[in-house]
C-alpha cells in the first residue's frame, strides 16, 4: 500500500511541476493576453520610419529633431558620413526624401535597441531610385529615436 500511495505522490508531483504548478501559486481560468492598446514593438519602429520620412516631406524640423537622436550618425548612399545636422532641413523646407515611399521592411528587436531594414523609392526626378535603408533605433524616455543609418543604392532595374 505504501509503495502505491508513494507512486501515486510522486506522479502528481511530477504532472505540477511539468505543469509549471507550484503549491501555494495560483492560476487564473482565463490566460494572459497583451495589453491591445500597446503595438507591438517592431510596428512602432516601422512607424518611426514612415514618421521620419513624413516629417521630412513637410520640412517639420520640430518633429525630425524628435524622432532623430542628437548622437546621430548615417551613411549617405554615396559614402559620406551624416550627423543629425546634415539631415535636418536648415531652411525650413521639404527635406532631401521629401515623396519617398516606404517599402518592404524587417525589423529586429533587442531589448531597447531594434535593427529596421527595408527599401524606400525616392521621388528624385527625373526617375524614381530604389535605395536600401538600415535604420538603428533605440527607445528612449520620449519614445523611439533614430541613432544610426545606412542608406545604399537599391539594385538596378532590369
Amino acid at each position: 500500500m505504501n509503495r502505491v500511495l508513494m507512486i501515486v505522490c510522486l506522479v502528481v508531483s511530477l504532472t505540477m511541476v511539468l505543469c509549471g504548478f507550484a503549491p501555494g501559486q495560483s492560476q487564473s481560468a482565463k490566460p494572459s493576453t497583451p495589453k491591445a492598446a500597446s503595438p507591438k514593438v517592431e510596428d512602432q519602429v516601422v512607424q518611426l520610419e514612415r514618421d521620419w520620412l513624413a516629417t521630412d516631406a513637410k520640412g517639420d524640423v520640430a518633429g525630425l529633431r524628435r524622432i532623430i537622436a542628437d548622437e546621430f550618425i548615417g551613411n549617405s548612399p554615396d559614402g559620406h558620413v551624416l550627423s543629425k545636422s546634415d539631415i535636418v532641413p536648415q531652411g525650413g523646407g521639404p527635406g532631401g526624401f521629401a515623396g519617398a515611399t516606404p517599402g518592404a521592411t524587417s525589423v529586429r528587436v533587442f531589448g531597447d535597441t531594434a535593427v529596421l531594414m527595408g527599401s524606400i523609392k525616392t521621388a528624385a526626378a527625373p526617375q524614381p531610385k530604389d535605395m536600401r535603408v538600415t535604420l538603428v533605433c533605440q527607445k528612449r524616455p520620449q519614445g523611439w529615436q533614430m541613432i544610426a543609418a545606412h542608406l545604399a543604392p537599391g539594385a538596378p532595374e532590369e
